[in-house]
C-alpha cells in the first residue's frame, strides 16, 4: 500500500526561499528626461559680440563693427544675410517694427524692413559709450556707462531728440520698460526703478533689493529677470510695476557673471562670462539649472531665443553662437523586484511543493 507524505513545514519555506533568490533579478526602470545644450553652429561678423535680439525670422547681433543680421527661419542652417557699419562698433540693438534702435556711440536708428539692406534713419549724439536700448511707445530709453539713463523722443525717426536723463551713481548698464515704470540696471547700486508719467522728467521709486551687481536685464509677461555680476540670477514679480516682489534668487557654482537674461514663465537662459546655463524657475523661489554648455564659448555677453534655438552674442572670436536645447528619454535603474509573472511561477511551484506525493512502498 502506498503511504502520502507532506514535505515538513521547515522544507517548504527553505524551497520558496530559493525559488525567490533564483527569480528576484527583474529589472525595475524608469523614463527620465535630461536635457542638453548642443552647439549647431557659428556665425562670424563684428568680432566680439555684445547684444543680441530677435525679430521674427531674424537674429540682429551688435559688434566692433556695427551690427550683423541672421536668418534664422532654418535655425540649424542660420545665415547671414546684411549688416549696418559703426565705426566705433555697437553694443546694444532692439528691433520693433522694422526700425532696429542700435546703442553705440549714440543711438542711431536704421530701417530694417528690408533685413538684407538696413539703412540709417536718424541719428542722436549721446555723450560717452551707450550700452543698451529699449523702446516703446514715442521714447527710446539708452543706457550709458558714463551718464546713466537717457531718453530720447523718436516721434520723427529722421530727427530724434533727448527730452531727459536719469543718473544713480553715474552709470547704467541695461534697461526695460513697463507700462510707465523703468527698471534700470547699475551694478554699482542695483536696480532703479523709475516712474515714467511724465517722460521728460523720470523719479525714483525705489531701487531693489537683492539686484548688487545688476548688468543683464530682460522681462517676460509679468516676470523680470536680473543678471548680476555678483554670480547672481535675480526673478521678480512686477504684474504691479511700481512695487517688485521678489520671487527668487540663483547663484551659480561657478561664480560667472551672468551678463545676459532671457526666458519664460518655466525657463530661464543666461550668458555668462563662462558660457551658458539653462535654468528652471516653475518652481519659485526654488530655481534648479537643467543643464549648462561650457565648452566653446567665450565669454558670452547676451542671449535670446526662439523655440528650442539659443543665439548667443559674445566671445573673442566670433560675434554669434547657436545653441540647440534637446532632450532625450534615458531609462535609469532603481532596484529589483518579484513582478507579477514571477510571483504567479512561485506561487505555482509552491502549491506543487505542498500536494506532492511521495510514494513508498509500505
Amino acid at each position: 500500500m502506498n503511504k502520502i507524505k507532506f514535505y515538513s513545514f521547515k522544507q517548504i519555506i527553505l524551497i520558496l526561499l530559493l525559488i525567490l533568490l533564483l527569480n528576484y533579478a527583474v529589472l525595475s526602470s524608469e523614463a527620465q528626461t535630461e536635457f542638453y545644450v548642443n552647439r549647431i553652429t557659428s556665425i562670424g561678423g563684428s568680432g566680439a559680440g555684445y547684444d543680441v535680439d530677435i525679430n521674427g525670422n531674424y537674429a540682429y547681433i551688435t559688434g566692433n563693427d556695427g551690427y550683423i543680421v541672421i536668418d534664422i527661419q532654418n535655425p540649424a542652417r542660420p545665415k547671414k544675410i546684411g549688416e549696418f557699419g559703426i565705426d566705433n562698433g555697437a553694443f546694444g540693438i532692439f528691433v520693433k517694427d522694422s526700425i532696429a534702435y542700435v546703442a553705440a556711440d549714440g543711438l542711431y536708428i536704421t530701417d530694417v524692413s528690408d533685413p538684407a539692406n538696413p539703412t540709417l534713419l536718424g541719428q542722436e549724439n549721446i555723450e560717452g559709450v551707450s550700452n543698451n536700448v529699449f523702446a516703446l511707445g514715442d521714447y527710446v530709453y539708452v543706457s550709458n556707462y558714463e551718464i546713466g539713463l537717457q531718453i530720447i523722443d523718436v516721434t520723427d525717426l529722421t530727427n530724434p531728440t533727448k527730452i531727459a536723463e536719469y543718473s544713480q551713481d553715474g552709470r547704467a548698464d541695461g534697461v526695460v520698460v513697463r507700462d510707465n515704470f523703468a527698471y534700470v540696471a547699475n551694478p554699482n547700486s542695483g536696480i532703479s526703478v523709475l516712474n515714467l508719467t511724465i517722460p521728460s522728467s523720470p523719479q525714483k521709486v525705489r531701487i531693489l533689493s537683492a539686484t548688487d551687481g545688476a548688468t543683464g536685464i530682460s522681462t517676460y509677461e509679468d516676470l523680470l529677470f536680473v543678471g548680476c555680476y555678483s554670480s547672481n540670477v535675480v526673478v521678480f514679480d512686477i504684474s504691479i510695476p511700481s512695487n517688485p516682489i521678489l520671487l527668487g534668487v540663483h547663484t551659480d557654482d561657478d561664480d560667472g557673471e551672468a551678463q545676459g537674461v532671457a526666458g519664460n514663465s518655466t525657463h530661464l537662459y543666461v550668458a555668462d562670462n563662462y558660457g551658458v546655463e539653462f535654468l528652471n524657475i516653475s518652481n519659485l523661489p526654488i530655481i534648479t539649472e537643467v543643464a549648462e554648455q561650457r565648452q566653446g564659448v567665450s565669454a558670452a555677453h547676451d542671449i535670446d531665443f526662439k523655440g528650442n534655438f539659443l543665439y548667443i552674442a559674445g566671445g573673442s572670436i566670433t560675434g554669434s553662437l547657436i545653441f540647440e536645447v534637446s532632450k532625450t528619454q534615458k531609462t535609469h535603474f532603481i532596484g529589483i523586484y518579484v513582478g507579477l509573472p514571477i510571483a504567479i511561477v512561485v506561487a505555482s511551484v509552491s502549491i506543487w511543493i505542498i500536494f506532492r506525493l511521495r510514494r513508498k512502498k509500505a
